[in-house]
């Protein structure tokens, strides 16, 4: 189980965030009217007001996908946007965009202090979790972090565990012995690879027995779902199991 999964596991509460317009009342925007909202927000908060080609070059979108933004943002009560001008949150904008910006911190800073992701990788996996976030779990995780925070010595601990059950966890098929029985945890590799195994039955929660294997290591012998398949090291080794 890699640290991708734990987070999967971990943010597994899903919910839809709203905001409020000009009329009080609730709107729901999407996970991409959230990203243009929160491109404005950064914009903003450097010049004071956007303009469309700042949220093209932030975002990479196209023109017209960010005039299409605006114009359901600005219906929504979150932006202030005229063809041709400049554009400005209201106050409801900027409350919404700024409880964004905020999630996405504590979201990067939680994957960073905790998980010990990478910086870079923590924003894209924060940019992505960030949109199915409640205020509860949200909650959670930033009293998780800090706890974590003031008490280092748990922190390394709980990293140490972790480095040490992946190490445990990642063990492929190329690996083991014959004459034993393992069941898939996962089909890893480049895609044309992991369709290949897929098709042959080696699918993720089956059996695998391993029947022989050559003398140099390779091909290897199984026996899946009652079928005897030989497969090269390249293809076992992107099989990962655990010994049954």
């Amino acid at each position: 189980m890699t640290k991708i999964r734990y987070i999967n596991i971990l943010l597994v509460a899903i919910s839809t965030l709203s905001s409020y317009g000009r009329s009080g009342f609730r709107v729901t925007i999407s996970e991409s009217l959230e990203d243009y909202l929160k491109s404005v927000y950064q914009i903003q908060i450097e010049k004071d007001f956007a303009r469309v080609k700042d949220v093209v070059e932030i975002l990479g979108v196209k023109t017209s996908s960010v005039i299409s933004a605006l114009k359901k943002l600005s219906e929504n009560g979150l932006v202030d946007y005229e063809k041709y001008s400049y554009i400005k949150l209201t106050q409801a904008g900027l409350m919404q965009a700024s409880l964004l910006f905020e999630k996405h911190n504590s979201v990067k800073t939680f994957l960073e202090a905790v998980l010990y992701i990478e910086s870079s990788k923590a924003d894209e996996l924060a940019h992505g979790l960030e949109h199915h976030l409640n205020q509860e779990l949200l909650t959670k995780m930033e009293a998780v972090t800090r706890f974590f925070a003031e008490n280092p010595d748990l922190l390394k601990k709980m990293q140490t565990y972790v480095d040490d059950y992946e190490k445990e966890s990642q063990v492929t098929l190329d690996r083991q012995k014959s004459g034993n029985v393992y069941r898939v945890e996962a089909v890893r590799g480049d895609p044309e690879l992991k369709r290949r195994l897929l098709s042959m039955g080696v699918l993720p929660g089956t059996e695998i027995s391993l029947e022989a294997i050559a003398p140099l290591g390779d091909p290897i012998e199984i026996k899946v779902r009652g079928y005897r398949l030989s497969l090269r090291k390249e293809e076992a080794r992107a099989i990962v199991v655990e010994r049954i």
